[in-house]
């Protein structure tokens, strides 16, 4: 994955781009994830899943069976490589609201390491 230095960057061009050079690491995934990332460089984004296809829009679902809350510092250095998924939450620096079994299905995609 290429690096970033800001949240919208991953939402904008390296999820889309993921996806659609590995569109294996969202097959048979259909849900919606709202993500909150806090911070001056922050926003809400909500991406939705339905098989192979993404849709990624600016702004609040409410209506999302999936909830990740974080600090934008932590979001970037996470989707860099730079800290896991696992210790990311572990540490609190990412919340989760919803099956986490569920959103497991996209640990490649999402939470790396």
């Amino acid at each position: 994955m290429s690096e970033i230095q800001r949240p919208h960057e991953w939402f904008d061009r390296v999820l889309p781009e993921t996806v659609r050079e590995h569109p294996e690491k969202v097959a048979g995934f259909r849900g919606t994830l709202l993500f909150e990332i806090t911070g001056e460089a922050g926003g809400t984004w909500t991406v939705a899943f339905d098989g192979g296809a993404i849709d990624v829009r600016e702004g609040d679902d409410r209506e999302a069976q999936f909830r990740i809350k974080m600090k934008d510092v932590s979001f970037v250095s996470m989707m860099n490589g730079e800290i896991s998924g696992a210790n990311a939450f572990m540490s609190g620096k990412l919340k989760f609201k919803g099956d986490v079994t569920q959103a497991m299905k996209l640990r490649g995609l999402l939470f790396a390491g």
